[in-house]
């Protein structure tokens, strides 16, 4: 009877051994995944800042240029610039919606 009782016990405990390791591991899994999350959102976050970052160079350019050329046809230049350049801005800030709408479901 002893013996049985101390089977039992062995099993029983082997057992919560088990369940505990599986959870270990899930719980691993899942902070893996989540880690693998943060560096793709970190990753697209730098991408954003260049891409952000690029058009807003083109237009502090071009302001300049409106701000110191006296030529017609660089002035026009320069405004054809900012349009392009405003319209980039607006399609990114809209991807950026986007993407915190996604970040939200």
């Amino acid at each position: 009877m002893l013996i049985a009782l101390g089977a039992t016990a062995i099993v029983g405990l082997s057992l919560a051994l088990r369940q505990k390791a599986r959870s270990a591991k899930a719980a691993a899994e899942t902070l893996a995944m989540h880690q693998a999350g943060q560096e793709r959102l970190a990753l697209r976050a730098q991408r954003l800042e260049h891409d952000l970052r690029s058009p807003i160079g083109a237009m502090a350019v071009a302001l300049e240029l409106l701000r110191t050329s006296d030529d017609s046809a660089t002035q026009r230049e320069a405004l054809q610039v900012l349009e392009r350049q405003v319209a980039r801005m607006t399609s990114l800030t809209e991807q950026v919606h986007e993407f915190a709408q996604g970040l939200n479901d």
